[in-house]
């Protein structure tokens, strides 16, 4: 730094809130541009939008550099977003309101009839994160997805709790298993 009056250099002391930060800078800078990369925030004229927007944000962030610290495979961040948001649409039910619908297990395709080997539920619902499916019985009975599906009449009290179908589930047999992909 040039004193007033001689012009010459002076050495002075870094404080050490500014060398601190000079050091671990990299981290917030480099979270602050993962969030500008995909972020979901969104202007709003209510403060706490852009608020809630910003922890979604950080949250996902957070949750990408743990995944890449502890997952053998990296996965890019917009591939990571994209695993989180199929997962969470493939959790979600759709709330039943209203009539309830013509056929239970609607075709994937309109105007379409379900075909015997087609399930009723989606792959990525019936085979993403099969240890959150569980076996609820319920009081009345259901046809067996799985076994319907060779022409064998069952009608079971069991029934997935994430898929909404009858599935046999007994010492005998197991379509449980069967249907969500689960090597025995």
């Amino acid at each position: 730094m040039f004193g007033k009056r001689t012009k010459c250099l002076a050495e002075i002391q870094c404080p050490q809130a500014i060398f601190d930060y000079n050091v671990f800078m990299g981290g917030v800078d480099k979270a602050d541009m993962l969030c500008g990369l995909y972020g979901v925030s969104r202007k709003s004229k209510k403060w706490w939008h852009r608020m809630f927007f910003g922890l979604i944000d950080r949250t996902l962030v957070n949750a990408f550099i743990v995944h890449s610290k502890l997952a053998s495979e990296k996965l890019s961040l917009l591939n990571f977003l994209r695993s989180v948001a199929l997962s969470l649409v493939a959790l979600s039910k759709p709330p039943r309101m209203g009539r309830p619908l013509a056929s239970p297990c609607p075709s994937p395709v309109p105007g379409k009839k379900r075909r015997k080997n087609a399930w009723s539920v989606s792959d990525a619902v019936r085979l993403e994160q099969v240890g959150l499916h569980y076996i609820v019985y319920k009081e009345d009975r259901g046809r067996c997805e799985v076994c319907s599906s060779k022409g064998i009449q069952s009608r079971p009290h069991s029934k997935c709790h994430i898929c909404d179908v009858f599935l046999c589930s007994n010492g005998n047999k197991n379509c449980f298993l069967d249907f969500h992909g689960i090597a025995q």
